[in-house]
């Protein structure tokens, strides 16, 4: 990709790359205000799984390859924690990360297209690929493609990891109704993400789609990320109320550019939803959590 993918458009007050914007690619923020929730986002999901960066048991990693490395939270500390690994990473938004470690190298690439250009990949040779938080990005038609792909990546005994949200917040005690702003915000979005190729469901689906891929020994879970402090156990309570601002920067970040695009809605009226949201969030008695 040119320099041009780094070129930023403004829209509704918030900085999107206007290469994926004008091609209908990535369209959510890339400002400093997504770069934070980012970074946080890493933070609570590497709190929340125990301080591990990855579940496969792999000693002494030779390459490593992040599908998608955001604001490059996740592949930077891979990079340190293993200094003697090749570590690469591919996001369409292709930023510059300062302290860069001299084990990582970063590319600009579109996830849709064939992972198979051998300026950026190695067959045959990744002992993990990591793929995170990505479905904003991938057209719902490509997911197996996109396995099948990476499944050419990796080496013998490779390990490939996926994560995604599914969105659609809930309450653990039952108490959120299905006319509040979290339920209306939840039928918008996936309204508008299947207006736009989108899966907006695809988080539960990704153990289908790794044993569709061809992909052998598959195993997945769902886990509950706690939206507020009313988790009994102390580590996932603190989790939950770092994770309360994080979830409400991504109510606004998912929404903008779907919402007025393809609803056509005014950009006042995301934000009255999103505001709305934001403030049931804050109900701790809501016992709110988002599936990941």
């Amino acid at each position: 990709m040119s320099d041009e993918a780094l070129v930023r458009v403004n829209i509704h007050d918030r900085d999107f790359q206007k290469y994926s914007v004008d091609r209908r690619i990535y369209c959510v923020p890339v400002d400093e205000r997504e770069e934070d929730r980012l970074t946080t986002q890493h933070d609570l999901i590497y709190r929340f799984s125990g301080g591990r960066l990855f579940f496969p048991r792999i000693d002494n990693p030779r390459k490593i390859l992040d599908c998608g490395y955001g604001g490059g939270d996740w592949v930077v500390q891979v990079a340190e924690e293993f200094e003697d690994c090749e570590v690469t990473g591919v996001d369409i938004y292709p930023i510059l990360l300062t302290d860069q470690p001299d084990n990582l190298n970063l590319f600009g690439y579109n996830l849709n297209d064939r992972l198979n250009d051998p300026a950026v990949f190695e067959r045959n040779a990744y002992d993990l690929v990591h793929s995170r938080f990505v479905a904003q990005g991938i057209k719902a038609g490509r997911w197996t493609a996109y396995v099948q792909d990476i499944k050419r990546l990796l080496r013998p005994n490779g390990w490939l990891q996926m994560m995604e949200y599914y969105p659609n917040i809930q309450s653990d005690n039952g108490r959120l109704s299905s006319q509040s702003a979290l339920s209306r915000w939840w039928e918008a979005y996936a309204s508008a993400m299947e207006r736009s190729n989108r899966n907006p469901r695809v988080g539960h689906r990704l153990q289908q789609i790794m044993t569709e891929a061809g992909l052998r020994d598959v195993g997945g879970s769902i886990f509950h990320l706690p939206i507020g402090g009313w988790d009994p156990d102390p580590g996932r309570a603190a989790v939950g109320r770092d994770s309360v601002g994080m979830v409400g920067e991504l109510l606004s970040s998912l929404a903008m550019w779907p919402f007025t695009v393809r609803l056509g809605w005014t950009a006042a009226q995301v934000e009255a939803l999103a505001d709305a949201a934001r403030a049931e969030i804050q109900d701790a008695s809501l016992k709110l959590y988002i599936p990941v």
